[in-house]
């Protein structure tokens, strides 16, 4: 039942590489909890987090088991049909968040954001650029938060 499932947008805007690699993460999540029937996963990103994966995310990914080879992030200004019954954005930086806050096509969605996660980590390190396959391990890390938050949240049947 669509009313039961929760519409996830991931929305990056650091690279089309990050963006790709935190939709894959938190959808092989959700799968492998058993929550897949619960979200719905789409993806897009800003200014230069849209566009195609580069060969580094490739070769990241793949490393991981994914073969991204020609993924294409969306590009949100472009794309708005993303939005659509969006509850919830979750952005990989504040800097999208603070963006999107502001657009009408997010304003019914509540937004996890990255950057807070690694924030109340503690690490000193948010905001830092990394290279794709060190930040794919860092992502790792905080997709279980994020979908515990997301799931947590979604409608009940």
């Amino acid at each position: 039942m669509q009313s039961s499932r929760s519409t996830v947008l991931v929305a990056g805007g650091r690279s089309p590489d990050r963006t790709i690699a935190l939709e894959i993460l938190l959808r092989e999540a959700a799968d492998r909890h058993g929550w897949s029937d619960r979200v719905v996963i789409r993806f897009g990103g800003l200014g230069t987090a849209a566009g195609r994966i580069s060969d580094a995310g490739v070769a990241a990914l793949r490393a991981h088991g994914v073969d991204a080879s020609g993924a294409v992030c969306p590009d949100l200004e472009r794309r708005s049909d993303l939005f659509e019954h969006a509850d919830f954005i979750v952005c990989d930086c504040a800097e999208v968040a603070d963006a999107l806050v502001d657009w009408d096509e997010a304003a019914t969605a509540r937004f996890v954001c990255l950057d807070d996660l690694v924030a109340s980590q503690d690490d000193g390190e948010s905001g830092r650029e990394l290279a794709i396959a060190e930040d794919l391990a860092e992502m790792e890390k905080l997709v279980p938060e994020v979908l515990r938050r997301l799931v947590a949240r979604a409608p009940a049947d």
